[in-house]
């Protein structure tokens, strides 16, 4: 009896010093960012190394992976930086049961985390409960409420240029429509944590391209992808020239001329 016992307890406690998941408000969050070299089906990601391979990657809708500063080091400590096209890729990147989290995701748990909070300036306080006690510079320590353990593992800007290590951490958050083109990497969004910011940001802003990865269990969105041919930065301009209003208004003067 001892020994089953004395077993069942180290079964216990084997499954949850690896468990790599946290519950908040019925939501399970992965504990640590994504960091695969391969997609579901095995296919490799591309790793960009240098500045022109990320330029070059983004610019023709390629896959690609980094480490900050190309250093398998920051890999192990805060994720791989994917572009765009690996995160949004029908091939899909996180594992099984589990997706990138999505708007709606990050939405849900951001309102979650304001319940109760009145300020002033009704800010929220959300990047205090997820951000980890350590490493965030200039005292921008958060209290890991939840176990998420947000570090502070920077980004990749757009120019392939790495920045904010130490200070900030930007996550992708996928668009709900699970759409894959040019047009939806340009609006996609990131969720943004600062050290001297109290609450979770969420930002647009096309500069900013090479994001970490958290996922978040639920069904394999993946499959509902919405795929469309990617689409040249001609081919958009075209798009948005023939639905812009004052267009349409000067060719209709034109028809009753």
């Amino acid at each position: 009896m001892l020994k089953y016992t004395t077993f069942s307890f180290f079964l216990f406690f084997l499954f949850f010093s690896f468990s790599q998941d946290t519950i908040i408000n019925n939501q399970s969050w992965a504990t640590k960012n994504l960091n695969t070299k391969i997609f579901k089906n095995g296919d490799s990601i591309l790793y960009a190394r240098t500045n022109k391979e990320w330029v070059d990657c983004h610019s023709n809708g390629i896959p690609a992976y980094c480490y900050y500063d190309n250093d398998p080091k920051n890999g192990e400590t805060y994720g791989a930086i994917y572009n765009w096209f690996a995160m949004a890729d029908p091939r899909g990147i996180a594992p099984e049961g589990s997706r990138v989290a999505n708007d709606l995701d990050w939405v849900y748990l951001y309102s979650f985390l304001k319940i109760g909070v009145i300020n002033y300036p009704n800010k929220g306080i959300a990047g205090i409960k997820l951000k980890s006690t350590y490493s965030w510079s200039n005292h921008g320590n958060g209290e890991d409420a939840y176990g998420m353990s947000i570090l502070p593992g920077g980004l990749r800007l757009l120019n392939g240029s790495f920045q904010g290590i130490g200070d900030c951490i930007s996550l992708w958050s996928r668009d709900s429509t699970y759409s894959y083109s040019y047009s939806a990497a340009s609006e996609s969004n990131y969720i943004y944590f600062q050290s001297n910011e109290i609450d979770m940001l969420l930002k647009n802003e096309n500069f900013r391209s090479g994001h970490y990865i958290r996922c978040i269990k639920g069904d394999d969105e993946d499959k509902k992808i919405a795929t469309a041919p990617l689409k040249t930065q001609d081919e958009i301009d075209m798009e948005i020239m023939s639905t812009n209003p004052y267009n349409n208004k000067k060719k209709k003067k034109k028809k009753k001329n």
